[in-house]
């Protein structure tokens, strides 16, 4: 019986030991990975794996969907260049379970009982840069800006009744008023800094018990290890929703991330399952964060509308160093 889970997580713990996350090299494609064949986005854990891969290209697709696909100079089908290595994903696989039977060799029992087994199976596919004749990848044809995609995904929370705040040197986000805290936009070298930034602390602004009630599984945020494990939930998430948007991950963060370096190979360690249980966690935030965005004709119609009789409210601003425990600096 194949032990995927530990494989992925060596692998993971390997990227994390050497200083380089894997949700960080996920920024070289600014897209969320995809299959190439069916046009479907790969999710959870599936699109941290091919972000360590280190291909700047998005697309991906077994041998046999590029075998069965055909062009002009390929009429019998793409193939795959001789000697590139494939890259292993997982897929969920139920099946039934009869009396004395053994554990299947082509995959990792996750879970059973009397009469199922969920089964864990690893599969195989290969970027479009290893398969010859794939024409080049077409340009991401997005509906909105990325700096205003996160603008509007800021302004859905809004709506739930998050504040966004301004002042002093670090973001962070407060479950207890459920606040957003940024240093002025000037502070940052970029706009797109300063979007990626808030689009990591929007994903934290997801963990409260009104949304999706995420501290709770932690015990509360009250030990370094939860703030990790926390921590790890947003960055995933931030990489799995910039890439959508296409804005790549802030530098703002990276020495606070440091430190959590060695926690997160502490959990990692401790249980096979956390990595997958930190992706599927950071796929819910970042479908979440979607699906409650304001779209951008709703929120533009709002504007006009408000426009003729309500006076914009004046900023908010936070004293320069606020007290921690008002907030939980991420």
């Amino acid at each position: 019986m194949q032990n995927i889970r530990e494989e992925v997580t060596n692998r993971i713990i390997a990227a994390l030991e050497a200083g380089t996350p894997p949700w960080r090299q996920g920024w070289l494609t600014m897209a969320a990975h995809c299959n190439a064949s069916t046009g479907q986005t790969y999710k959870g854990i599936n699109q941290l794996i091919l972000g360590m891969a280190g291909f700047s290209d998005n697309r991906w697709m077994t041998m046999k969907q590029a075998n069965a696909m055909r062009s002009d100079e390929h009429p019998q089908g793409l193939r795959v260049r001789k000697g590139e290595k494939a890259t292993m994903l997982v897929r969920m696989v139920e099946v039934a379970k009869r009396s004395g039977d053994a554990p299947p060799e082509d995959g990792e029992v996750v879970a059973e009982d009397g009469k199922t087994r969920l089964v864990m199976k690893g599969f195989h596919v290969f970027n479009a840069s290893q398969i010859e004749g794939m024409p080049p990848a077409p340009k991401p044809d997005r509906e909105i800006e990325p700096n205003a995609a996160v603008e509007h995904i800021i302004a859905g929370l809004k709506t739930d009744g998050m504040v966004l705040l301004h002042g002093g040197d670090k973001a962070y986000f407060s479950p207890k008023l459920d606040s957003i805290t940024m240093p002025e936009p000037g502070a940052f070298i970029t706009s797109d800094d300063y979007h990626s930034t808030l689009l990591h602390e929007a994903a934290h602004a997801t963990g409260i018990k009104k949304r999706l009630d995420r501290f709770g599984l932690f015990g509360g945020l009250g030990s370094t290890e939860a703030y990790a494990r926390e921590e790890l939930r947003a960055e995933i998430a931030s990489m799995m929703l910039g890439a959508s948007i296409g804005i790549g991950q802030s530098q703002f963060h990276e020495a606070n991330h440091h430190a959590y370096l060695a926690s997160w190979v502490s959990a990692l360690r401790k249980d096979k399952n956390e990595i997958f249980k930190a992706s599927a966690a950071a796929q819910h935030i970042s479908d979440w964060l979607q699906a409650h965005a304001v779209k951008p004709e709703v929120a533009a119609t709002a504007e006009v509308d408000a426009a003729p009789t309500v006076e914009p409210e004046p900023e908010a601003v936070l004293p320069q160093k606020p007290r921690r425990r008002a907030g939980m600096r991420m």
